[in-house]
């Protein structure tokens, strides 16, 4: 079988696995890939059309479209600029970061902190050596909260600002617990949620993720004050359960506006997708969305910029 046809019955047939995506764990995973599956039957339609097979390359060209159309929104949109909106309100940065339990790179991951000077930071992963190590912002991060589940790794909230009702998040996971704090910046009222879901392999950490991406639209529900919610959600907006939970918790994804912004694997970059997430609620103005340099781990870090 010539080259193309069989990239082309690949893409096919991961396009109809999609499909069954609710039903399946395992081909739920392929829904994050749209991009890399645009990208393979776009090169199938140029590698048939190249070797005379020009039924084949239609369809190819069909099926890297249909990929490319559902992309589309999530991708192409542009936000508008904020100016006109924040007023007198003074512009805040927070960034978030999954250390990886395995990276010994403590020193990148301080010396990112340092340069970015962010005014709160979630940590993911964190393990004993890493909440050591991060004793050495200390002086410039004199808030702190932090987590610590089952496996030995946890989440901590560093802080310029003081940490009012900082708790662990009732019913979300005693793996790796949530946590959420309320940051009183320069007389502004802002509440944070930092989250690590559980890494979807098998149809019981595949049913757990989608439990706690329903109980954060849950606490979003609940929140009282504008909120932000930091961390690696283990799903991208191309998943259907991402886009309930923003429908549920009348969440935005802050990267909307922002161009694509894969945030792992960094060991694979074609294959990048973005599962590392900043969501925000009602009062929350977003004006910047980035992605920070390799700090170690296998996750890069995200810094979003916005004002309340």
């Amino acid at each position: 079988m010539a080259i193309g046809i069989l990239l082309t019955c690949i893409a096919l047939i991961a396009t109809f696995c999609i499909l069954l995506a609710p039903r399946f764990w395992v081909v739920d995973l392929l829904v994050h890939f749209r991009l890399q599956c645009a990208a393979l039957a776009l090169l199938a339609c140029v590698v048939c059309a190249a070797t005379g097979h020009p039924r084949w390359a239609i369809v190819a060209f069909l099926v890297a479209m249909i990929h490319a159309l559902i992309a589309a929104p999530l991708l192409a949109s542009r936000r508008a600029s904020p100016s006109m909106r924040l007023g007198q309100r003074a512009v805040f940065r927070v960034a978030a970061i999954n250390v990886y339990y395995r990276n010994r790179k403590f020193q990148a991951v301080i010396d990112f902190i340092g340069r970015e000077r962010p005014d709160a930071v979630v940590l993911c992963e964190v393990t004993a050596d890493w909440e050591q190590a991060l004793a050495a912002l200390n002086e410039s991060y004199p808030h702190r909260y932090a987590t610590r589940g089952k496996r030995g790794t946890g989440i901590t909230l560093l802080s310029r600002w003081p940490l009012d009702a900082a708790v662990i998040v009732p019913g979300y996971s005693d793996v790796e617990p949530a946590i959420a704090a309320t940051l009183q910046i320069e007389g502004r009222t802002v509440q944070i949620m930092g989250v690590h879901t559980s890494w979807p392999l098998g149809p019981a950490a595949s049913a757990c993720r989608n439990q706690q991406l329903a109980r954060i639209a849950e606490f979003a529900r609940g929140a009282t004050q504008p909120l932000i919610v930091l961390g690696d959600l283990n799903v991208s907006p191309f998943s259907r359960e991402f886009q309930a939970m923003l429908a549920d918790g009348d969440l935005k994804t802050a990267a909307a506006g922002f161009g694509w912004q894969p945030t792992w694997p960094t060991f694979l970059p074609p294959g990048g997708i973005q599962i590392d997430h900043a969501l925000t609620s009602a009062g929350v103005v977003v004006t910047g969305f980035r992605r920070g340099p390799s700090v170690g781990s296998d996750h890069l870090p995200i810094i979003i910029e916005f004002a309340v």
